[in-house]
């Protein structure tokens, strides 16, 4: 019981001994945020890319090359685990909205198939939309009509779902130019009948919806019915591997079949990367706080050497001493381990409210949509990251107070009081 009591003493009394704990305390705090936030852009990450696309994607050589899309698709639902296939065509264009003209690029959906296979509907349910608006003709000239993203169609600040005025109007044509069979130019007018928000600024800014068919007469490759891929939805994803495998064995070496993370793997896999490296390089605060201890406790040391003598003098084992300096250690990891829960989790939870603070105070935005792709900073509060945080932190103070506490154990206190 005195070991604990003069480590507390020691705690109180040397006011130095909190900058110790303030160190360890920022360190498990910047942890426990950045993780927080890196967990909740690979989440969401995956999430939304999963949303743009399907479990699985079949693909055929070129960029129309896959013909008689029906006959393949009536064989791959026969497989296990396939409840639903969507035929796409997708493809760059030059669009013309009002004066702006920009490179995006289209997808060509039936859009009953593409609410089976992806979150499609989802997208445009906010807008007061159902995936059936797409298939609708206006005027005289049967104009076709199109869904694009919220980013794409923005002309001012605000949200698509209440400010209406800063997005383009349904209703208002838009022009579509397309490469045609590779050595022409396939120019069409479309008739904007809503907006999609997938909450991926890259995907909202950069893509529209437009009708299958009317896809295919843009490219040219309505005669052949050939399309540029097969979206499948599986009733389980965690057999997607399996069931890929088992579709590239049926439909041979011509056809490529990958599942939405091989489709997105260099992405995905810089994600992880940037999410480890990040980590590694944070811990080093916490070894920095660390070698902060071990000065401070060794100060302490050569400043209550005649109280050690003492100690020793009144018959405190070695391994007494030892233990008055690693528990003083132990608290300080403790601690500042507990305050950089706090301080972290604080933080982690009201990111978002801090980064608006921010933007309205000094019109600067640390995670611009344009840039990390979401409209708001995602977050995944890790219990487990943060108990692994937190006894890291603790075990590092315990084991950099290990040269301070040796050398207090071997203090002789003959030579120590001498000159007392």
């Amino acid at each position: 019981m005195y070991k604990l009591f003069i480590s507390l003493r020691y705690l109180r009394s040397r006011k130095i001994s909190f900058f110790a704990i303030a160190g360890v305390a920022v360190g498990v705090m910047t942890l426990i945020v950045v993780l927080s936030v890196m967990n909740g852009f690979d989440q969401e990450l995956r999430s939304r890319i999963r949303g743009t696309l399907a479990h699985i994607i079949i693909l055929k050589g070129g960029m129309y090359g896959l013909e008689d899309h029906q006959h393949v698709m009536e064989k791959v639902k026969s497989f296990d685990h396939v409840v639903a296939c969507a035929p796409y065509i997708e493809g760059p264009a030059l669009i013309k909205l009002r004066n702006r003209r920009e490179f995006v690029y289209f997808k060509g959906i039936d859009p009953h198939a593409e609410s089976d296979v992806s979150d499609f509907r989802s997208y445009i349910a906010p807008f007061g939309n159902q995936p059936e608006d797409l298939l609708q003709v206006h005027g005289e000239k049967k104009t076709a009509s199109v869904f694009g993203g919220s980013e794409l169609f923005r002309l001012g600040p605000g949200e698509p779902e209440k400010d209406t005025g800063s997005f383009i109007q349904n209703g208002e044509q838009i022009v579509l130019v397309t490469l045609k069979e590779w050595d022409k130019i396939s120019v069409k007018a479309f008739a904007v009948v809503g907006k999609f928000r997938s909450g991926m600024y890259d995907f909202d800014k950069n893509y529209v919806y437009i009708p299958l068919a009317v896809a295919q007469e843009l490219t040219g490759s309505r005669e052949k019915n050939a399309v540029s891929g097969i979206s499948v939805k599986l009733d389980d994803y965690r057999f997607a591997n399996e069931v890929r495998d088992q579709l590239q064995a049926a439909l041979g070496l011509e056809y490529y079949v990958q599942t939405w993370e091989d489709a997105r793997k260099t992405f995905l896999t810089a994600v992880m990367m940037e999410r480890r490296v990040m980590a590694l390089i944070l811990f080093f605060i916490l070894v920095v706080a660390g070698f902060n201890i071990l000065a401070i406790l060794t100060m302490i040391v050569l400043e209550k050497s005649k109280d050690i003598g003492i100690l020793k003098a009144l018959g405190t084992t070695t391994q007494g001493v030892m233990s008055i300096f690693l528990l003083h250690g132990l608290l300080i990891g403790s601690m500042g381990a507990c305050l950089g829960v706090a301080a972290g989790l604080s933080i982690a939870l009201r990111i978002n409210w801090l980064e608006n603070v921010l933007y309205n105070t000094t019109g600067w935005r640390p995670f611009p949509p344009e840039v990390y792709y979401f409209n708001q900073i995602p977050t995944v509060v890790s219990p487990t990251s943060i108990l692994i945080t937190a006894v890291i932190a603790v075990v590092s103070s315990v084991v950099f107070s290990i040269y301070p506490a040796l050398r207090a154990a071997r203090l002789d206190p003959v030579v120590t009081l001498r000159y007392e």
